[in-house]
């Protein structure tokens, strides 16, 4: 018999005998040979250290000890249930996959790891035809058919993609910004071919060949948006082809007055001009370095994924650091990530879409998901999600940042879910493309004490809180859902011009056809969509609550308690839709009895408003028995039934007459001018109520919500909790930035 120490056993073994800490077990090999194996049956640590420490400042060779480990994933296989995986300091340059259920797998006590999705890319020579260009060949393990476009770094600092116009400013998504990277967009058209053509407005291109460049294109709505491919050029304009699912990629001609104006850029090899730009071509790598290119350790992304787990519970990850590369975790239960950070998630893409099925793989995605625990963690700066949670149940988030979410424009969001008993407590969203939580299927999801800031960087049409039920006719149930002690702010948009939409538009609650829930105890400030100063006239609207509800009757509660809005322009817009083909959906198996949307179990009670503008908007549609507007039928009942009102007592008589049942008290609102009458210092952020304020003491009592018989209007009643919502975590230092 052969002995041998391995912690896993092939197949066809049984139990011999036990002897301490080690399991003989006889097991037969390929070869049919019989053998014994001893193996460990105590949990022990096992400990990594890596070969790179590039920012230590030693020059004492790394000591390795004997019995140590050098890649994570070697330990992994050495590992049984119940191990702890110690990991040291340095760069471990590998896929972090997780292949034995109960690990701990954390950084030693002080230690600063890193587990990155990059390799060193080395052999850089001058290029002849670029002065200050420097160009080496990719590294063998980078594969462009399963990573087409990659990251690269120099010292560990981020390093941007060759475009034009050039990026000077430190913000990834400002389209309006001088310095952001996009030029703005004029004569946009495209004819029967697939050809489309745009003039970049009041600037000229470099002169240089830009045919099959990369031309990336946000305008109109957001479904709109293309990335396309230059054919051809002039010293001001583009035509291109495009391969995305809208009118851009087919053959249906586009009017030039359907889009007035929009934004975009070029990416290619030919534009790099300035330090710090790079791009690949043909396998190779070429980049202005921001320095001598011998004092600097250039990097590229390699690997699309950093961490990988799949039917693995109970693994907790501890203080560790990921960049330059997405994750995954499937079917997995109890996984418990804290201290960690992942930065520098996904790389520019091209999907032909733009909704959330096209972008779910981006980021952190997790799939049947059960009781997982993020907690103290930071996760920023990618042009994909932030985290994607498909299907679960109890995951929350604790004290954890999120932001730099969304670079791309389409439909990202910091959060997405449809885990049912999601919790978020204590979270800092900010800087982001388009949404920062979204939900679009039944489930119930608390978000407490919370701070939510400068989401829709990228878009307009939406908000922070994007709640919406999608793809069939009744509303989300959000099953008893709360929604308190928020601090929602500095929310802008950006504008868009369409067939028929020429808007930009804005919104703190995106609650479309949701009910059951309770937001409570919010503050909401600077909503404003003004940040725009071109000489395009559009409907700029900058709102506290969307509630649709469309077509969809609901018949939960929907609760708004206790919320201090400031300083935006419109309170509540409604759009109601009547089925005009209602009978013909119900006999083919439609379930609402009701042939409009309705809300009527609200119950909006001591909220300090803004004197701003109430919408009702009603329209009549036939439609499909997925929710799909179909055609608009003319009705003067729709006309005679809109309004627009700054009186709230008025608007909330008229949406009732249609049955929309807000049930209001102890509801007030002011004009700007007053609102130093209201609050000590609201510009500067200090919405305690003043001296004196009419909405102290002016509440009705609302069990388990308020805290006294006559309570204060407002966000502060009871406490001032909510100038504290967020995160607060602090960013660690990033040791491979040098």
């Amino acid at each position: 018999m052969k002995k041998a120490f391995i912690t896993a056993v092939l197949c066809f073994m049984c139990i011999l005998s036990y002897s301490g800490e080690m399991n003989e077990v006889i097991a037969m090999d390929v070869n049919k040979n019989i053998i014994l194996i001893e193996e460990r049956m105590i949990p022990m640590e096992l400990h990594v250290y890596s070969t790179e420490i590039p920012w230590s400042t030693g020059s004492e060779k790394i000591e390795i000890p004997r019995a140590a480990y050098t890649s994570i994933t070697d330990a992994i296989k050495s590992a049984i249930i119940g191990d702890t995986i110690i990991v040291h300091e340095g760069i471990y340059r590998e896929v972090l996959s997780i292949t034995k259920p109960n690990l701990t797998i954390k950084a030693a006590e002080g230690e600063y790891v890193l587990i990155t999705g990059c390799d060193i890319v080395t052999g850089f020579i001058e290029d002849e035809e670029n002065p200050g260009v420097y160009v080496a060949n990719v590294p063998d393990s980078y594969k462009e058919s399963t990573l087409p476009f990659t990251q690269v770094f120099s010292n560990g600092t981020y390093q941007e993609i060759a475009r034009f116009p050039n990026k000077t400013i430190d913000d990834m998504m400002a389209p309006l910004e001088k310095g952001g990277g996009y030029n703005k967009l004029v004569n946009i058209y495209k004819g029967s071919t697939r050809e489309g053509h745009v003039t970049l407005a009041d600037t000229k291109l470099p002169n240089v060949d830009l045919t099959g460049a990369i031309f990336r294109a946000v305008l109109g709505k957001n479904s709109d948006y293309f990335v396309g491919e230059v054919t051809s050029h002039t010293d001001d304009s583009l035509t291109f082809t495009s391969n995305s699912k809208n009118l851009w990629g087919g053959t249906t001609p586009i009017d030039i007055e359907n889009h007035k104006f929009g934004f975009g850029f070029v990416m290619d090899k030919a534009l790099i001009d300035q330090p710090g730009e790079w791009y690949v071509e043909d396998r190779k790598l070429y980049i202005m370095p921001d320095g001598n290119i011998e004092d600097l350790s250039i990097e590229m992304q390699v690997r699309p994924k950093v961490l990988l787990m799949d039917n693995r519970n109970n693994v907790k990850l501890i203080n560790l650091n990921f960049t330059a590369g997405n994750g995954q975790i499937k079917r997995s239960d109890n996984t418990v990530i804290e201290g960690c950070t992942f930065r520098y998630l996904q790389p520019f893409f091209i999907t032909p879409g733009y909704a959330m099925n096209d972008t779910r793989y981006t980021g952190l995605f997790l799939e049947n998901v059960n009781n997982t625990k993020f907690k103290d963690t930071y996760l920023g700066k990618t042009w994909g999600n932030g985290i994607y949670i498909l299907g679960g149940n109890n995951n929350s988030f604790v004290n954890c940042i999120t932001e730099n979410i969304g670079w791309i424009g389409l439909f990202t969001s910091n959060i997405y879910t449809s885990a049912n008993n999601t919790l978020i407590e204590d979270c800092t969203f900010k800087d982001s493309g388009r949404f920062q939580i979204r939900v679009d299927k039944d489930l119930k999801i608390d978000i407490l004490h919370s701070e939510f800031t400068r989401s829709m960087k990228m878009g307009e049409d939406a908000g922070p809180i994007e709640f919406t039920s999608t793809g069939k006719i009744a509303p989300l149930n959000l099953g008893g859902s709360e929604v308190a002690y928020n601090k929602v702010y500095d929310h802008h948009g950006i504008p868009a011009s369409a067939k028929y939409y020429n808007k930009q538009f804005v919104v703190a609650f995106y609650m479309e056809d949701v009910n059951n829930y309770t937001a409570h105890h919010n503050l909401i400030y600077n909503i404003k969509a003004d940040n725009y100063n071109g000489p395009e006239e559009y409907k700029r609207d900058g709102a506290l609550l969307y509630i649709g509800p469309r077509y969809n009757s609901m018949h939960k509660p929907v609760n708004f308690y206790n919320n201090t809005a400031y300083n935006y322009h419109s309170n509540f817009n409604i759009w109601n839709v009547v089925i005009a083909n209602h009978e013909e959906l119900r006999k083919a198996g439609l379930k609402q009895e009701e042939d409009r949307g309705i809300m009527t179990d609200g119950h909006f009670a001591n909220n300090i408003l803004s004197e701003v503008a109430f919408g009702y908007t009603r329209m009549t549609y036939n439609m499909s028995s997925t929710g799909a507007l179909k055609q608009k039928v003319n009705s003067q009942e729709d006309q005679r039934s809109g309004l627009n009102t700054t009186d709230m007592e008025k608007y909330f008589e008229h949406v009732a007459q249609y049955n929309f049942m807000f049930n209001p008290e102890a509801n007030m609102d002011f004009t700007l001018e007053e609102a130093d009458n209201i609050y000590i210092d609201p510009i500067n952020g200090d919405f305690h109520l003043a001296e004196g304020s009419p909405a102290k003491n002016a509440g009705i009592h609302i069990e388990g919500i308020t805290s006294s018989v006559n309570p204060d209007l407002g966000a502060l009643e009871g406490s001032d909790d909510v100038l504290s919502a967020g995160a607060t975590l602090e960013i660690r230092d990033f040791k491979e930035i040098r």
